[in-house]
């Protein structure tokens, strides 16, 4: 296991799924793309929380971060330096061998309510797929007498001590490796077909906005080889009422003062119908009320909706109004 997680969000092993949504939040707020942030380390960091933030797959991730040797036979013999050479070369081989195509990164835009829901999303996109006609050769083809096929140029480089083979793309046949004779009728010698494809995307409970999903073989194909990756990047959308704040649900609405005095009754536009909630009289302006169990259900627990109330003050008063304001003035109740 190459990647340490915890290390990457900055906690420690032993961190409460609540701290982990924080550090991920907090850490996202610089290094998100939209933020200058850098990508590739945001896709780490998105990575990181999608198996941390997951208990069952923070479970499997542990096990095999405590026990190095998990899944393979140990030995008492450690393996000879011909071995470890052997099995270099090997695994350099077979990376240049196997070849991979294209990975895809699409934007998909969520709902508050989708989250709410854990609804499914079909998210409908192209990729190229092999030519069912000429199984992505392209047509008839030989091999490019430049590479030998290989599709890259080896060349010595150095000097008296220090070599290495630098491998570069064949400019003959743009690393393909062959050169089409006659194109194939159905996709024009390129080997692929541009093909509609869907995806069900199940939006998770505890998604948080800017995490990166990976689909694997699910990009583009390729003719020998496997096919590449496909990555989502979820975005929640802006929802008119509501704002989640971990497995809360922020609900502000404005109240006039005098119905804080008094007290009131809302009705609030949730997802699931219409809910009223009572504003007590006397309120603090500065205090939140909780409807419990209505937040985001995740594998950390169950959220609230917090209904926080702006006070809204009038703009202009008549001279009933007034004089009406001027005699509460004076009773007790309203003095400092």
């Amino acid at each position: 296991m190459n990647k340490d997680y915890y290390k990457i969000l900055n906690i420690n092993r032993n961190a409460t799924q609540a701290d982990i949504k924080k550090s991920f939040r907090t850490l996202s707020k610089t290094h998100h793309p939209d933020k200058g942030g850098d990508e590739s380390t945001f896709k780490e960091m998105s990575e990181a929380y999608d198996t941390l933030g997951d208990g069952n797959k923070r479970g499997e991730y542990d096990n095999k971060l405590n026990n190095p040797f998990h899944g393979r036979q140990q030995q008492s013999r450690g393996p000879s330096m011909d071995d470890v050479f052997s099995q270099f070369f090997r695994q350099n081989q077979a990376q240049h061998q196997t070849r991979k195509g294209r990975s895809l990164n699409i934007p998909l835009k969520v709902s508050l309510e989708d989250v709410f829901f854990s609804n499914v999303k079909k998210l409908k996109y192209n990729r190229e797929m092999k030519c069912g006609t000429c199984r992505g050769s392209g047509g008839n083809v030989h091999a490019c007498n430049v590479c030998k096929g290989s599709g890259h140029i080896e060349n010595m480089v150095g000097n008296a001590f220090f070599r290495q083979i630098r491998r570069d793309v064949c400019k003959q046949c743009n690393g393909a490796g062959k050169i089409v004779v006659q194109a194939c009728n159905s996709c024009n010698g390129r080997g692929t077909l541009t093909t509609p494809n869907t995806v069900d995307f199940k939006t998770p409970s505890n998604l948080m906005t800017g995490q990166v999903y990976n689909f694997k073989g699910l990009g583009d194909d390729i003719e020998n080889g496997h096919a590449g990756d496909l990555s989502v990047q979820v975005v929640i959308e802006r929802h008119p009422h509501f704002k989640m704040v971990g497995t809360d649900i922020q609900y502000r609405v404005n109240i006039p003062i005098i119905k804080m005095l008094l007290g009131t009754e809302i009705e609030i536009p949730f997802f699931t119908g219409p809910l009223k909630a009572k504003i007590p009289p006397l309120s603090n302006i500065t205090q939140n009320f909780n409807i419990k169990g209505k937040g985001m259900s995740t594998n950390a627990g169950v959220g609230d909706l917090v209904i926080e109330p702006t006070v809204i003050m009038p703009t202009v008063l008549n001279n009933e109004e007034i004089e009406t304001l001027k005699s509460l003035d004076i009773k007790e109740n309203f003095k400092i």
